[in-house]
């Protein structure tokens, strides 16, 4: 025979002699001569091995088929081992196939879903090309009648504020021409001029339209000048008037209210019906359920008694109305071509904000869709499955919760948001590992993240 090597050859008897003549070992493959020898167990019906030499009828069973140990010394249980590692084989190969079930499930599910995402990107593509067309005609419209109608708008508004400032003029005469009759039932010599004694005295009269402390805080400043106080009652005869077109236009606007309003007398007073059910006749118990007569109720409120109740009635309705009601119309008074104007800029204005409305909705929804779609669910869509799931793991005092392709948490801390699966060393991404990153802030430290690694089972 030849050693391994094919260094050297011996003849066959020295072949398992006991003593080691190869340097290999080679010679002695069924006894423990040689310290680097092999000994090969075929283990038929489980799996062959090879042992060291030094190991062969050295008292210990180390093959399954007992052939390490010469003379028969150990039992053949091959055949049992073989039989428990094919049941293992057998239910790995069982799990494996319902695993791959699964999986086509998943990747069926996900590449349906891909296809209603790509089509649904596709409808609101198309959708949002439209609207965007008509946002672009609509704002043009608008653009084109705006210039006219603000044109013709501050004309108007000039033309107004010319009026208001004439008529304010006007009204500055008539109240000065007004405070200087006033000096006149001041000056009781008719001198000419105001005394401290004649200014206090009317500052103290019922009819005083200054405020007695202005006049006394006037008097003890030392300087009386009659201009000064043709000014201050000026202003006064102007608050007063503006106060009472105040109380008149809210008394009016009480009144047009309180017209369209129901009088709580005719509501208190309305008759009860004729005819009562069972039901409100009589109660659960049995026991028959008394009513007073609306009328006696009625009998039993004195007129004022009503009028402050539809006084409170009509508060809290008009509370409700303020509270709900905001002027969108611009208030001031146009002439009919200005007017027309306007009317036509304002409605090319609502429909161009109706159309900016559905284009940024139908934008919104592609967007979205496309951020969807985007994410990368596996090469075939696999992962899909995952969305929208969450799972949950306490780990010592700390309680985590990644739900895939959205975030993980810490205790309710962001540890991270989805990012992207890692891609590996040698540039493949095999998709096992998440990234989750820009989670919250650490104490005068980086953001927090999360890697979190997917193993098949």
């Amino acid at each position: 025979m030849s050693m391994m090597n094919g260094s050297q050859s011996f003849p066959m008897e020295y072949v398992n002699d006991d003593y080691c003549d190869c340097s290999d070992g080679s010679d002695e493959p069924g006894t423990a001569a040689c310290s680097n020898g092999s000994f090969y167990c075929a283990n038929t019906h489980f799996k062959g091995q090879l042992i060291s030499s030094s190991r062969v009828d050295d008292g210990i069973c180390d093959c399954c088929d007992g052939s390490d140990e010469i003379g028969g010394k150990c039992a053949n249980n091959c055949q049992e081992l073989g039989a428990h590692i094919a049941e293992e084989a057998k239910k790995i190969r069982r799990n494996q196939a319902i695993g791959f079930q699964t999986r086509l499930a998943y990747v069926a599910d996900g590449k349906a879903s891909k296809a209603r995402r790509d089509q649904d990107i596709a409808v609101h593509a198309a959708e949002e090309e439209k609207l965007r067309l008509e946002l672009e005609e609509r704002s043009s419209y608008k653009e084109q009648v705006e210039g006219p109608a603000k044109e013709a708008k501050e004309a108007a508004k000039a033309v107004l504020e010319k009026v208001e400032a004439e008529k304010q003029d006007a009204q500055k005469e008539t109240n000065r021409a007004a405070a200087e009759e006033e000096l006149g039932r001041i000056d009781k010599d008719n001198n000419g001029e105001i005394s401290p004694d004649e200014l206090l005295d009317y500052g103290k009269s019922e009819e005083s339209l200054l405020p007695y402390e202005e006049v006394a805080e006037l008097v003890e400043g030392g300087e009386i000048e009659t201009a000064t106080i043709v000014d201050m009652i000026q202003t006064q005869i102007q608050i007063r008037k503006e106060e009472k077109e105040r109380v008149e236009a809210e008394e009016k606007k009480k009144a047009e209210k309180r017209a369209k309003k129901p009088n709580l007398r005719d509501i208190v007073a309305t008759p009860a019906p004729v005819e009562d059910s069972e039901e409100e006749l009589w109660g659960e118990d049995g026991k028959k359920i008394e009513k007073e007569p609306l009328d006696e109720f009625e009998e039993d409120l004195e007129p004022d008694e009503y009028d402050e109740m539809e006084d409170e009635y009509r508060e809290e309705e008009e509370e409700d109305e303020d509270e709900s009601v905001s002027p969108v119309r611009n208030t001031v008074s146009y002439d009919p071509e200005t007017q027309k104007l306007i009317d036509v800029f304002e409605e090319a204005e609502t429909l161009f904000n109706e159309a900016k409305n559905r284009h940024d909705g139908v934008k919104r929804q592609l967007e979205e869709v496309k951020k969807l779609s985007n994410i990368d669910f596996g090469p075939d869509e696999e992962f899909f499955v995952l969305k929208g799931q969450c799972f949950e793991k306490r780990d010592e005092q700390y309680k985590y919760k990644l739900c895939p392709f959205d975030r993980s948490d810490q205790d309710g801390t962001n540890i991270g948001k989805w990012d992207s699966w890692e891609v590996g060393t040698d540039g493949i991404n095999k998709h096992n590992v998440m990234m989750y990153t820009k989670g919250n802030s650490c104490w005068q430290g980086p953001q927090r993240s999360t890697r979190s690694r997917w193993f098949a089972v």
